[in-house]
């Protein structure tokens, strides 16, 4: 039996969209039949989107029973469009996941999966390279410069989840890029964990059976009792909570996606689609400690090594406090950045964007690991939870744009 009923997938593919108008969407996306019918077969939750766990429950044989008659279907009423075989499903599950947008977008990837690459932070950003260091970074891809220029945040993001050490819990924060859930202040705050830090957090358990799990503690959580974190949950990339299935989380490091795993079921799952504010996170991975945020940044603050996460200030913010709008902005040295919305692009992080005068583009809405702080030079040093190897270099001057929290 193949479940193909195109009423049913149709009515499938409605829930969907009012479910996303109810939690405040403003546009939904309207698929073809193809991609509905393939998320209709396999997501059993009706959540829009095909966790590892459902795609693992359905064989390759009845899914290709299925897709023949979605190719009848679609030849009876001259569609041809493509449809995704089991394996090209397969490929798109490194994040543990499979929604609309890999469907659509059909991105191919990059970089040969057999590529042994250190694991290696401090890359430096795009603007600041110049063609030779760009050239000598492809060739560890075997890839042209121009692939480099055109896919520079893909390719390194690849790299993350493929360099050594990914998959492995090391007690040891690696190379990783954000997922689904908007928990960018927590991995900020997870990129400045040291070694010893999480050898304090979580500790490796077998059961009876052999199975490995993670007992873990926070240090705020004063005696509780440990949360438990399972291999199979890390290598399946989703856990259940209160009944619900949880996707989404980060790529790359697993120690990473360990500690996101424990921070829902310890704290629960309202960081999944609000967020929260840098300074809680911070306040929760240390032991009587009250973590603080400041919207007046001083050379003294960024000194003593306690600033852990910074964001660029909201549009009301900035339009209240330093009476500045969408717009130019010169700094001292008469390099200009810019102040802008952008509304256009498929991924939004948020809606503010600031470039600075080398063409960094700093994201709104959005929390960075703060990493060090140049007093000879006066800049700053942040890492982007969404891909974290590459250095980010702010100039202080442009810190009154921006809040902290330590």
């Amino acid at each position: 039996m193949t479940d193909f009923n195109v009423k049913n997938i149709e009515k499938y593919a409605e829930k969907i969209r009012q479910d996303l108008f109810k939690q405040g969407k403003k546009t939904v996306p309207v698929n073809d039949l193809s991609i509905d019918a393939v998320l209709f077969y396999f997501d059993k939750n009706k959540d829009g989107k095909i966790s590892k766990r459902e795609f693992e429950k359905v064989t390759k044989e009845n899914y290709s029973l299925f897709a023949g008659e979605l190719k009848k279907y679609n030849e009876s009423q001259g569609d041809n469009s493509h449809i995704f075989t089991y394996e090209e499903l397969q490929n798109f599950l490194d994040d543990g996941v499979i929604n609309q947008r890999d469907l659509t977008l059909r991105t191919k990837k990059i970089l040969d999966t057999n590529l042994n690459l250190p694991e290696q932070k401090k890359l430096k950003n795009l603007p600041q390279m110049s063609d030779e260091e760009l050239e000598a970074e492809m060739d560890l891809y075997g890839l042209d410069i121009k692939d480099g220029r055109e896919n520079f945040r893909a390719i390194r993001r690849e790299r993350n989840n493929i360099d050594q050490n990914s998959n492995i819990i090391d007690y040891h924060i690696g190379t990783f890029n954000q997922g689904f859930l908007c928990d960018c202040s927590l991995l900020a705050r997870i990129e400045n964990l040291t070694d010893e830090d999480l050898k304090n957090i979580y500790t490796q358990k077998k059961d009876r059976k052999g199975n490995i799990y993670y007992e873990v503690n926070f240090p705020s959580d004063n005696g509780k009792k440990p949360v438990k974190v399972t291999e199979k949950e890390l290598n399946g990339m989703s856990i259940k909570y209160k009944g619900e299935e949880i996707t989404g989380f980060s790529t790359g490091d697993k120690d990473v996606r360990l500690l996101e795993m424990a921070y829902i079921k310890r704290y629960g799952s309202d960081i999944i689609n609000n967020g929260i504010m840098p300074e809680i996170p911070i306040t929760q991975f240390a032991n009587d400690y009250e973590a603080e945020h400041y919207l007046e940044i001083t050379e003294d603050m960024l000194k003593n090594d306690k600033v852990k996460s910074l964001c660029l200030l909201d549009p009301g913010l900035l339009k209240k406090l330093r009476n500045i709008e969408n717009g130019e902005i010169t700094f001292e040295s008469g390099q200009k950045g810019q102040l802008y919305d952008k509304k256009s692009e498929l991924e939004i992080i948020g809606q503010q964007r600031l470039q600075l005068p080398d063409g960094t583009v700093i994201y709104g809405q959005h929390a960075y690991a703060v990493k060090n702080y140049n007093p000879d030079t006066k800049e700053l040093t942040l890492s982007n939870p969404i891909e974290n190897s590459t250095e980010i270099v702010v100039p202080f001057e442009a810190l009154k744009l921006f809040y902290i929290a330590e």
